[in-house]
C-alpha cells in the first residue's frame, strides 16, 4: 500500500503520513537497529523501523505456523484465532491460548471487551453475539500456562520460539511479549503502557500505522482510549498532527519505540494484521528517568493511563537492580545506568548473582557502543546521575495500592456476553 492508498483507507491525513518530520529512523542493517534497541534513546518519541526486518533477524519460522495460516485465510481476528485453536488438534503450538477480545460499535471510538471464560469461550460468544460487520481485536495472545522457553530455557507464556530478545546481550529488562491479531479500522486506541519501558513491534501479516506523541503531549487528555479510525474527529486530526513519529509498518517489517510515550495503531488494508510484540529497558539513562517517572503514577485512573499492579512493579524494579548490580562492571554505559539508577533509588544496592556468568549474552553480533568520551568512570557517573535526575525530588518506588482495574473499559454492551 502507498501513502494515499493508507490515507484513504484510514482516514489519517496524507500531510501527517507522509511528513518527513514525522518519518522514523530506518536502519541500514541490523546492527543499526539492534543498536537503537540496546542503546539508543527512545524517551523522546523516536522510533526505529527494519524494513523487512523479520526475515533479516532470522525470526520468520518463529511463529506458529497454525496462526500464521489461520490469520493468513481469515477476514476477522476472531474468526482466525479460533480456527487455529480449532486446527492444533496435537495440543502442540496454540493450545490453550489466553488473551483479551476488543471490539467496537458503530460510530464508536471507545472500545468493549468480551469477558468471562477461556480464550475459546470468549471467541464463540462474540461470533454468535455479533453482527458480521463488527471488527474484532484480539490483544496480549499468550500460552494459559507457562512452559520452557525452546531455546533459553526459561518460563514464559509467548507463543514465539525465537525473538529480538536472543539476538541482544544482557539488557535490564526483557519480555518476549505477546501476539496482536486484528482486521481494517481496528486496532490499539491510545494509551500508554502500564509500565513505561520500550517496545518491539514484530509485523509478521498486514499492514498497520502507528503514531508515537512526544513526552510533553496532552493527548490522553483529550483523546486517551480512543481508536483513530475513520471518520476522524476533529480533535483527533489536530492530535495526530502533533505526533513526533508516525510510521506504516508493512509485512515482516520491525520497528521499537517508546511504550511508556503515548501511541496508537491502526490496521488498515484487507489483509489480517498479526503482530507480536516485545517489552524491554535497555542502558539509556533517558529511558530509565522515563520508566522510573512512570513508575511514581498513582493508580486510580482510566485504563489508558494507569499504573500496573504494585506487585508487579515491585518484581519489575527489582530485576531491574539485579540485572544493573550484575552488569555494572562491563563497560561504561552499564556502571552509568546503575549509578544513575543509584541516585534515583538510594536502596537499589543489590547482590549479584552468582549465576549471571551462565547467561545467555551471544546473538547475530557483538555490538560495540561509544557511551562518551573516554573519561574515568567516576566522572561519567556524576554527569549520567545529574543528567538523568535533573531538579526532581528522589522518591520511592513504592506507590500506593491500585484502587481501580488497570484494564477498565466501556463495558455496557460487552457485560451481555459475560458467561
Amino acid at each position: 500500500m502507498d501513502l494515499e492508498a493508507v490515507s484513504v483507507a484510514s482516514g489519517w491525513p496524507l500531510s501527517v503520513l507522509g511528513d518527513a518530520s514525522k518519518s522514523p529512523i530506518i536502519a541500514r542493517d541490523v546492527a543499526e537497529f539492534l543498536d537503537f534497541v540496546c542503546h539508543g534513546s527512545h524517551a523522546r518519541g523516536q522510533m526505529c523501523v527494519l524494513a523487512e526486518g523479520i526475515d533479516r533477524l532470522n525470526l520468520s519460522a518463529s511463529a506458529p505456523e497454525n496462526l500464521l495460516q489461520a490469520c493468513a485465510s481469515k477476514l476477522s481476528a476472531a474468526d482466525a484465532v479460533l480456527e487455529a485453536i480449532d486446527q492444533d488438534d496435537e495440543g502442540a503450538e496454540v493450545d490453550c491460548l489466553d488473551g483479551q477480545l476488543y471490539w467496537w460499535p458503530a460510530g464508536e471510538r471507545h472500545r468493549e471487551e468480551v469477558l468471562g471464560g477461556d480464550m475459546r469461550s470468549k471467541l464463540l460468544r462474540f461470533r454468535e453475539f455479533s453482527a458480521s460487520e463488527v471488527g474484532s481485536y484480539v490483544a496480549e495472545l499468550k500460552r494459559s500456562r507457562r512452559c520452557p522457553h525452546p531455546s533459553s530455557g526459561e518460563h514464559t507464556d509467548t507463543l514465539t520460539t525465537a525473538d529480538v530478545k536472543d539476538l541482544c546481550p544482557q539488557l535490564p529488562l526483557f519480555d518476549r511479549g505477546h501476539a496482536f491479531v486484528g482486521a481494517a479500522n481496528a486496532g490499539i486506541c491510545l494509551h500508554v503502557d502500564q509500565a513505561w519501558w520500550s517496545n518491539i513491534a514484530k509485523n509478521f501479516l498486514g499492514h498497520k500505522i502507528v503514531a508515537v506523541w512526544g513526552p510533553d503531549s496532552d493527548v490522553l487528555k483529550t483523546c486517551g482510549g480512543e481508536l483513530f479510525r475513520r471518520p476522524l474527529s476533529a480533535v483527533q486530526e489536530r492530535a495526530l498532527s502533533t505526533a513526533r513519529s508516525v510510521a506504516l509498518l508493512r509485512p515482516k517489517d520491525v520497528a521499537s519505540f517508546s511504550g511508556g510515550l503515548p501511541h496508537a495503531t491502526l490496521v488498515v488494508g484487507s489483509e489480517l494484521n498479526l503482530t507480536f510484540y516485545e517489552s524491554f529497558l535497555n542502558w539509556n539513562c533517558e529511558n530509565l528517568e522515563l520508566l522510573l517517572k512512570g513508575a511514581r503514577r498513582s493508580r486510580d485512573q482510566a485504563w489508558w493511563q494507569n499504573n500496573m499492579s504494585a506487585g508487579h512493579l515491585k518484581t519489575v524494579l527489582e530485576d531491574i537492580r539485579r540485572v544493573a548490580a550484575n552488569e555494572r562492571t562491563r563497560s561504561v554505559e552499564t556502571e552509568a545506568f546503575w549509578q544513575a539508577l543509584c541516585a534515583r533509588q538510594p536502596d537499589a544496592v543489590a547482590a549479584p548473582d552468582p549465576d549471571a556468568g551462565r547467561r545467555a549474552r551471544g546473538g547475530l553480533l557483538e555490538i560495540a557502543h561509544n557511551f562518551g568520551r573516554k573519561q574515568d568512570l567516576q566522572t561519567i557517573s556524576v554527569d549520567v546521575r545529574v543528567q538523568c535526575t535533573g531538579n526532581e525530588e528522589v522518591g520511592d518506588f513504592e506507590t500506593p495500592e491500585q484502587n481501580g482495574s488497570a484494564h477498565s473499559s466501556h463495558l455496557t454492551q460487552a457485560r451481555s456476553l459475560q458467561a
